[in-house]
């Protein structure tokens, strides 16, 4: 399954992009970029531009043709505010500009303004990587251990086979240019942060609505703000900024320092009062500190949670199974610790007014090489490791080849180790297996490097590793302490007289606001420095200078063994509907009432089944076969199978607007060319995908109010062989999944309108895949909103 926080931004920019490269032909790979060349005479634009020697066009037409007509502020199809950027992604930048139209932001990579107001065209650079793959068929699915026969065989076929591979290969010619465009209109933005890159306030990270972002950093800090003033005067309407209207109405600037000091408030009260779990939080306090999948110098950080990884079997209700949140990795181990104090002690006796501050540890619990270190397996961190190391993986012994030693190595066995832990921890088990088949080689001890060595009590599944580690992260116990681990990363333990109380002081180039970049005349010290911020990594912004609030922890269980329904109001957000879960592995029901619910819709042919269910408030809404309720609010349903080949929006629960169930308030006729047979609306109202009695599915963008406005078709996906029974969306995930009479299960992606892969069934690793197929069809979809498991009816 897909991430809940995923890395599209990097090289899948999706639904806008487009791509242009220097070839036989140029041409726009995205509908919604089309390239209409606009000639220099036509616009006034005050850019310059230089002939090329590829068909006659010249920069400033091929930059022009990448801006969609509507995009132009006037019919003079002007640009007057274009910004030289760069786009960061992971430890790549590529140059590019930034076109701030009437409708979108343009991120074009390759081309850069002059001084002179001329656009002159950037060269791609050129990776040389020495990759070795293992055969399939020469590993045992879960085995490790060296096999001398094995291991010299493949040897002599990497010796034989070895070539280098270079970007201008792998593209299959020769490109000098590579000019990827990202449109980011108005409409999709759903927030923007504020961001160092380099230890500079130069930077702004967008993300969309389908919560992909993309890392821009300015020539200047005035650049950066006077294009992020522009953004926050110009509507919204589904961003975190729309919720003042009435400031935007007025014409007024949001102040962006106050806004997000006000919304960091209300989330850390949401977290305090159990309506969040600790997982968001944390990603929320690293979004607001700074931290993004970007910038693997600022990659999010988390905290190893427990400390038992050698036992069978592991007790998530004893505390001695888990790490001490009060003190940083260093500070865990007793004797490694006083080392670390006598190292501070020490550079403190003879530190000078023009010497760099004492510190405890020499390196940093969150860096780049670490990030790879834990995800070399994995792309596009598996290319990254290559070139961050040379074009080679390092060697055996020192990658990441088992969790337990890993902790041993970083709580209490090395002094030249305290990282913490990254999110994949608790949400992605492919990180730890060796999909790709990538040859790491042998240690000097003899072992084949391939996947990671789990605790026992994993039992060699990654998957109840990541289950069992994200249940302790939820769990009572760490919720007690969380509190405390936040303010040694991003709170008041972080520096000054508290730091050096808690054993937590790092070099000081890492901390913010220490080094001023720019004043660095001298060029070597400069690129001095920012190798030694890519190498020890940086320290998270300081988001509080008080200690941070407790967790409110309330239980279920009262000390009878009874259950406390007073406790439901408070739990019920961290619950699936119709159910509240309490102590662990456990689900308490009680019967509360019985009636008769009304369905929306009687079907002529006197079909009295339900189609959909769920609560709102406290009441439960159902409607009839082929109708499905219509999200957020639940407050309207869908209906469809009509012969009019489309579908209609009805009341679902009366308002104060709405005064009569049933009541059509939209219709829509012939999006299909036969009868809908499925449908489904994406959790915020934004999508409605359609599936067809001719195979067919069709996606569909709503505006905000879909009601009361149209609906534009944005994909038609065919991929099933008959009739589709149903569907289901996961925008956490962006992905669709449809099942149909074929008894095909398929994933596409939402948010780039394509075919994923055909869902398989009891595949182990080594075997061939096979296609998913069930006789008499697939009856229904689900996806598990929160891990992405997806379940079928057949």
């Amino acid at each position: 399954t897909a991430p809940k926080f995923s890395h599209e931004g990097w090289g899948n920019e999706g639904a806008g992009d487009s791509e242009l490269t220097e070839g036989d032909a140029m041409e726009s790979i995205d509908e919604e970029v089309p390239a209409n060349m606009i000639s220099p005479s036509e616009s006034s634009a005050p850019l310059s531009d230089v002939q090329m020697d590829t068909g006659g066009m010249t920069n400033f037409e091929m930059l022009l043709g990448l801006v969609q007509p509507n995009d132009f502020p006037d019919k003079k199809r002007r640009l007057e505010h274009v910004y030289n950027i760069s786009r960061c992604t992971g430890l790549e930048v590529k140059q590019a500009l930034l076109l701030f139209s009437k409708r979108a932001i343009y991120v074009i990579d390759g081309f850069q303004l002059s001084s002179e107001g001329v656009i002159e065209r950037v060269a791609i650079g050129e990776n040389k990587f020495d990759v070795h793959l293992r055969r399939q068929s020469s590993m045992d699915a879960g085995s490790i251990e060296r096999k001398e026969q094995v291991v010299e065989r493949e040897r002599k076929t990497n010796r034989k086979e070895e070539e280098t591979v270079t970007e201008g290969e792998r593209v299959g010619v020769d490109v000098t240019f590579q000019h990827k465009c990202k449109r980011i209109p108005f409409d999709d933005i759903f927030a923007v942060y504020k961001r160092r890159y380099q230890l500079r306030q130069i930077a702004l990270e967008f993300f969309d609505s389908h919560r992909s972002s993309t890392l821009i950093s300015f020539e200047t800090v005035t650049d950066r703000d006077t294009l992020l003033n522009m953004v926050l005067r110009t509507p919204m309407p589904n961003s975190i900024f729309n919720s003042n209207k009435q400031m935007l109405q007025s014409g007024s600037t949001i102040n962006y320092k106050k806004f997000m000091s006000s919304l960091r408030a209300k989330i850390t009260s949401r977290w305090q009062n159990g309506k969040m779990t600790n997982f968001e939080y944390l990603m929320y306090l690293n979004t607001f500190a700074g931290r993004t999948y970007n910038d693997l110098t600022q990659y999010p950080v988390f905290p190893w949670i427990l400390s038992n990884y050698d036992d069978e079997e592991i007790d998530l209700t004893d505390e001695k199974n888990y790490r001490d949140l009060s003190k940083p990795m260093g500070a865990l181990g007793d004797s490694r610790a006083e080392q670390f104090r006598e190292r501070y002690d020490a550079l403190s006796s003879y530190n000078g007014p023009d010497d760099p501050p004492p510190f405890h540890y020499g390196t940093h619990y969150s860096c780049a090489g670490y990030v790879l270190h834990y995800l070399m397996r994995l792309e596009p961190y598996s290319r990254l490791a290559l070139s961050l190391q040379g074009g080679r993986f390092d060697k055996p012994d020192r990658l990441f080849r088992s969790i337990g030693s890993s902790w041993r190595s970083a709580a209490y066995e090395n002094l030249q180790d305290v990282r913490e832990l990254i999110p994949e921890f608790f949400y992605q088990p492919e990180f730890l297996r060796n999909e790709n088949y990538f040859d790491f080689g042998t240690t000097q001890g003899g072992t084949l490097v391939h996947d990671v060595e789990l605790p026992k009590w994993a039992k060699g599944d990654p998957k109840k590793f990541v289950t069992i580690n994200r249940m302790a992260l939820e769990s009572d116990i760490v919720s007690r302490q969380l509190h405390k681990w936040i303010d040694l990363i991003f709170g008041y333990k972080q520096r000054g007289r508290e730091a050096v109380s808690a054993q937590n002081c790092f070099v000081h180039l890492t901390y913010e606001g220490n080094v001023d970049i720019d004043s660095l005349e001298d060029e070597l010290e400069r690129e001095a420095t920012i190798a030694q911020i890519h190498n020890f990594g940086q320290t998270p912004s300081r988001l509080e200078k008080k200690p941070h609030v407790a967790k409110r922890i309330d239980s279920i269980r009262t000390a009878d063994g009874g259950v406390d329904f007073g406790a439901i109001s408070h739990l019920s957000p961290m619950t699936p509907p119709f159910c509240v879960v309490g102590a662990e592995h456990r689900v308490y029901l009680r019967r509360i009432g019985q009636d008769v619910c009304r369905l929306g819709v009687c079907n002529d042919d006197g079909d009295m089944s339900v189609g959909d269910l769920t609560m709102v408030k406290d009441k439960l809404v159902a409607v009839g076969s082929r109708c499905v309720l219509l999200p957020p609010q639940c407050m309207k349903y869908i209906r469809f199978g009509g012969s009019s080949f489309g579908l209609s929006v009805h009341v679902g629960v009366t308002t104060p607007r709405h005064r009569e169930l049933d009541r059509t308030v939209a219709i829509h006729d012939n999006l299909h060319l036969n009868r809908i047979t499925a449908c489904n609306a994406t959790g915020s109202g934004g999508y409605i995908v359609t599936g067809c009695s001719d195979s067919s599915i069709r996606v569909w963008k709503a505006s905000k109010n879909v009601h009361s406005r149209h609906i534009m078709l944005k994909a038609t996906l065919v991929g099933h062989d008959d009739e589709i029974t149903c569907l289901d969306i996961a925008t956490s995930y962006n992905i669709v999944v449809s099942g149909g009479v074929d008894g095909r299960v398929i994933m596409w992606d939402l948010k780039r309108l394509c075919f994923l892969r055909c869902l398989v069934r009891g595949r182990t690793r080594g075997e061939q895949d096979h296609t998913h197929r069930v006789g008499g069809g697939v009856k229904a979809v689900s996806v598990n909103l929160n891990n992405g498991n997806i379940v079928v009816l057949v």
